[in-house]
């Protein structure tokens, strides 16, 4: 590249191209299944932008390589032969390599590639007949036969690729842009954190107005001046909090959009055959989030094709399609986004789970056989777990289920389990809009105040010694004629308590409830977490910190630490 060339440019070509080669993945999958001549075309047209673009940047191997997979696109284009399986097999392979160089361009590595691999697939995959009776490529452009070290060429090609970003071609390549500008996720990340510490110094002020009013209950008149500024402050704050949430939510396609590809390897790789459908792609999340559910769902999917989709024989023999379904669903849901992952495989035994854990000295006997069938399930999450008779190269390990859980409570989430045998399996995976703002309830066990994640919380309730029992050896409060498990707050936190608990909190996860007893309810608040230093990062029942409206730190607790701390059988909803 030469030395003269504005980084901005570079920066250009490189999220173009990105989103290009993003763009020709999905083509290529929907062509292989279903050709389309405006799929081909608009896959034509973006391995020409990026062919174009490189030569004007001096990126000869990227021009040589998409130069190649433009050849054989433009043969499928004017229909010498059709798409076949090992076609769109060598496209997506060159696509990832082009992915590759366009992504160490944007690093500013200078690296040779060996791509002679890839130009031989491309040669290879190509009916033998076709070959023969071509006498000459046809002409598409100056710019596809020229030689692309050339000056003259380069400034063609360079000159095509301006026209091309400007046409329709482009624009089905992406969404229009033209009410929309491209900002750095850092200026994004600061104006969220500028707007978190906002909202804390906004409950600090209501803390102060709502003191100052009651020390000095005679001047009506400043009460009210301050409560209303107060009030609208309180609102602007609101506003401006949502507004710069929305700059940071994208659709969850840029996470499922990957899942087709994936759902191919691995079908090809077990022998089966397996349909993907995705829908409420356009549901929009935090963009920082996006990261950490791609781990989760990749999985929840390995598991799908090597476990839950059965072989072809024992579908057929089941009386089903031979060819598998994997349904993926997203939806917001209140203040989350619920992203359901279900099969139409054999399901899952869960007698076959319960034997298997006590085989593993999981549990007793006895313990077992009092487990729910939903707790049995449960145990699918556990570090280790796994049911497999052998380890594939797919699953079988045991991590999978557990990797799922574990990131997904670093983001405050969760995640549950059904199952029907011989119908499928459903996973349901709930993570928050955004870790930046989260509302809680404040609670106080003797002369501290804790923070519950509200998304958790289903109800409050009075707490006397009529409605608590024990069962078993563990305590239950009666809650409308049902039991629920009921967990002291003091005692989990090792607090000494200054007087009896008189509230008790509903939690519910995974549609699992326990009664939490406190001493006292101090109201409900919308705050910022923040993460646990390092050494403070395992400990139990504690999700982060947070700093209230009074000036002080408050802990966030952990609603699923409370689930899997308790030890009397859990309510079910």
């Amino acid at each position: 590249m030469s030395d003269f060339m504005p980084d901005d440019l570079l920066k250009d070509f490189i999220t173009e191209s990105s989103e290009l080669v993003q763009q020709v993945e999905q083509d290529l999958m929907t062509m292989e299944d279903c050709p389309d001549p405006e799929v081909l075309n608009r896959i034509f047209r973006a391995m020409h932008t990026i062919k174009g673009t490189s030569s004007f940047f001096g990126f000869d191997q990227l021009v040589e390589l998409t130069h190649h997979a433009e050849d054989l696109l433009n043969q499928l284009r004017k229909g010498d032969f059709p798409v076949t399986r090992e076609i769109v097999e060598a496209l997506l392979r060159t696509n990832d390599q082009v992915r590759l160089m366009v992504q160490d361009a944007g690093n500013g590595l200078s690296t040779k590639y060996d791509i002679a691999p890839f130009l031989e697939a491309l040669e290879t995959c190509v009916p033998q007949a076709a070959t023969e009776s071509a006498s000459a490529p046809e002409e598409h452009g100056n710019a596809a036969n020229a030689d692309p070290l050339s000056t003259a060429a380069a400034a063609t090609l360079s000159a095509e690729a301006a026209e091309q970003r400007s046409s329709r071609a482009l624009a089905a390549a992406r969404p229009d842009n033209s009410d929309t500008m491209r900002v750095e996720i850092r200026k994004l990340d600061y104006l969220v954190n500028l707007v978190g510490e906002l909202v804390l110094e906004r409950n600090r002020l209501l803390r102060l107005s709502q003191d100052l009013a009651a020390a000095s209950s005679q001047d009506t008149g400043m009460n009210e001046a301050i409560a209303i500024s107060t009030a609208r402050l309180s609102f602007i704050t609101d506003e401006l909090q949502n507004a710069s949430l929305r700059t940071r939510m994208v659709p969850i396609d840029t996470v499922f959009r990957k899942l087709p590809r994936l759902i191919r390897e691995l079908s090809h790789q077990v022998g089966k055959e397996v349909e993907i459908v995705i829908t409420g792609r356009e549901t929009e999340i935090d963009k920082t989030m996006i990261e950490h559910i791609h781990d989760p769902l990749v999985h929840i999917l390995r598991n799908s094709l090597d476990h839950g989709i059965e072989d072809t024989e024992k579908r057929i023999a089941a009386e089903k399609d031979p060819t598998g379904h994997i349904t993926i669903d997203a939806r917001q849901q209140g203040d989350q986004i619920v992203v359901t992952i279900a099969d139409d495989g054999g399901g899952i035994d869960p007698e076959k789970i319960r034997a298997k854990a006590i085989e593993k000295g999981i549990y007793t006997s006895e313990h077992a056989a009092l487990l729910s069938r939903r707790e049995i399930l449960e145990t699918l999450f556990l570090p280790g777990f796994s049911t497999a008779a052998k380890v594939s190269s797919i699953s079988g390990r045991g991590v999978g289920m557990d990797v799922v859980r574990t990131n997904l409570r670093r983001l405050n989430g969760s995640v549950e389990i059904e199952s029907v045998i011989g119908h499928g399996t459903t996973i349901t995976l709930k993570v928050p809009l955004t870790m930046a703002i989260l509302p809680v309830l404040l609670v106080q066990v003797s002369d501290e105040v804790y923070a519950i994640p509200l998304r958790s919380v289903l109800e409050t309730v009075r707490m006397d010694s009529d409605s608590v029992h024990s069962v078993e050896g563990s305590e239950v409060l009666m809650l409308r004629d049902r039991t629920v498990p009921l967990l002291k707050l003091a005692d989990m936190v090792g607090a000494r308590c200054s007087q009896k608990a008189s509230r008790a909190v509903i939690l519910s996860v995974n549609d699992i409830r326990i009664a939490l007893a406190v001493e006292g309810l101090i109201g409900q608040e919308s705050t910022v977490i923040k993460p646990l230093s390092t050494l403070l990062r395992d400990s139990q029942y504690v999700a982060g910190a947070t700093i209230t409206g009074d000036g002080r730190v408050r802990l966030v607790l952990d609603p699923n630490h409370f689930i899997r701390g308790c030890s009397a059988p859990c309510a079910v909803q």
